[in-house]
């Protein structure tokens, strides 16, 4: 892992860039995770290994259900590290970890609301996306949705996002993620039905509980690094 900070111009030089950068499944998830937890509970952010590993496994707003070990975690944040997309960073007794999207693709607010959870939930139409989003960013109308949809698929380096048309059990036209091969055998493809949609105050109420159990896994591992030094 690489200490937070600017990357050099060598670091630079040999970046790879998406679409060229392809993930595995694993490091899909712990990015999206990483996405998602810096807006959702920033004062946990960055977050510990174990915290990643409990929001990578989390049962709400997940699709498919994982059960990752730490091992896999800490192999995703490997890869990420090496492609330049996760930092570790410096100060605490546990070591916290964030991403740097911002380095290789340049993205707005909204953008990466819809990345976010595309990588994390798979597969979904754009009505799904801007109901899934509300946590992330707020889309005014499902035109500003599909706009951003398509700001992705029309990237100037190459598609991000591909469209899945109606037929083999879709009824709607749905939108997959492009940074890793293994998107592309998501079982959320073969049209089956989304689960029903927590209600506001569900999610408010869940958030709450997430972020207080991040703070609380933060506060652990930092105990126990602290007694083994």
């Amino acid at each position: 892992m690489v200490a937070r900070g600017t990357p050099s111009l060598l670091f630079r030089a040999t970046m790879q860039h998406f679409p060229e950068i392809q993930l595995t499944f694993q490091e899909a998830r712990v990015l999206g995770c990483l996405l998602e937890k810096e807006i959702l509970t920033p004062a946990s952010y960055p977050l510990t290994h174990n915290s990643l590993l409990i929001a990578c496994n989390q049962t709400t707003s997940r699709d498919p259900i994982t059960r990752f070990t730490g091992k896999e975690v800490a192999e995703a944040l490997r890869g990420l590290s090496e492609k330049y997309l996760v930092e570790k960073t410096l100060g605490g007794r546990a070591p916290k970890f964030e991403h740097c999207i911002q380095d290789v693709l340049s993205i707005q607010r909204s953008e990466c609301a819809v990345l976010t959870i595309l990588l994390l939930r798979g597969p979904q139409s754009a009505g799904e996306i801007r109901q899934r989003t509300d946590r992330l960013h707020t889309f005014s109308s499902l035109d500003e949705v599909e706009e951003t949809l398509t700001w992705f698929i029309e990237y100037p380096h190459g598609p991000l996002v591909r469209r899945i048309p109606v037929g083999e059990g879709r009824r709607v036209e749905s939108f997959a993620h492009l940074l890793s091969p293994a998107a592309a055998d998501s079982p959320s493809i073969t049209g089956t039905p989304p689960a029903a949609e927590d209600t506001p105050a569900e999610n408010g109420w869940r958030a709450a509980i997430e972020a207080r159990l991040a703070s609380l896994e933060s506060e652990i591992a930092e105990l126990r690094a602290g007694q083994a030094s």
